[in-house]
């Protein structure tokens, strides 16, 4: 079996391709700009840019399973190259956005809807993880934490289930090497919903400093947050927070905690 891993420098798809090549599976990797060195040797990396559908025909040949992220750019020629290529089953990389309540009307849902719609019209055998908030997500406090900034947070206790880029790419590797996973869905969040002050202080406990943050509401933000921004965050303000058990149930491994996210990447805090 082949499997093709579209971006797989990401932070999902290098898991997904490590998990990959553990398992004894033929590995593909793709880039728009694909280097050396970056992942294990037995991976053969070939140029393609979803947005350039005559990359396509060189990088599925041979494959029978891809790991896609979602893209409407040029998603009409990968379903016509995918079929005309023998691919078999393609594991979509969703989002969450298209089943949260607070969030299936935005841009984001819309677009990974439509991606998954072209899947599910293509007559070839797909799965779809759709993924909350990705842990990754809080990498955009590091440059304040590291100079020892105050973080000035609007929203400061929404709760989210943000989950490891690893469990993701877990999952993923089930789907592509498992049977009775294609046509299936899959809502993955973290282990438990935390405020982002308490991502804040884990990361904090993590890292062996408190982090001095205040919160602020919305119009005092800078730079100005969209209309339809601030809309999604009060709505799920006043939402429960999902979070599913299904990282367990596929892989048999409970979902990461966000501590353990922090531990593995407290060098960008530090």
């Amino acid at each position: 079996m082949s499997v093709l891993v579209v971006g797989a420098y990401g932070s999902v798809g290098s898991h997904a391709v490590a998990g990959l090549v553990s398992a004894g599976v033929s590995v593909r990797g793709t880039s728009r700009k694909p280097g050396t060195g970056e992942l294990p040797d037995a991976v053969e990396m070939v140029r393609l840019d979803l947005e350039e559908p005559e990359t396509l025909p060189a990088a599925l040949d041979g494959v029978k399973k891809v790991f896609l992220y979602a893209s409407r750019a040029g998603i009409a020629e990968f379903v016509s190259a995918a079929r005309a290529a023998g691919v078999e089953h393609v594991v979509l990389l969703s989002s969450a956005a298209v089943v949260e309540p607070a969030t299936r009307h935005s841009q984001s849902a819309q677009m990974h809807a439509g991606v998954e719609e072209a899947l599910q019209e293509s007559g070839i055998a797909w799965t779809f993880l759709r993924p909350t908030t990705f842990a990754s997500r809080q990498l955009r406090w590091a440059p304040d934490i590291r100079s020892g900034e105050v973080l000035r947070i609007p929203f400061l206790q929404v709760r989210t289930a943000s989950i490891h880029e690893r469990d993701i790419a877990d999952v993923a590797v089930r789907a592509l090497t498992g049977a009775g996973h294609e046509g299936q869905t899959y809502w993955l969040t973290g282990p438990q919903a935390l405020t982002q002050q308490e991502y804040i202080e884990t990361i904090g406990a993590v890292i062996g400093r408190p982090i001095d943050f205040v919160g602020l509401a919305p119009e005092e933000f800078e730079p100005r947050l969209s209309e339809s921004f601030v809309r999604t965050m009060t709505e799920l303000m006043k939402a429960p927070c999902v979070v599913t058990s299904t990282v367990e149930d596929v892989t048999g491994v409970p979902a990461r905690s966000f501590r353990q996210w922090a531990e593995d990447h407290v060098k960008d805090f530090s």
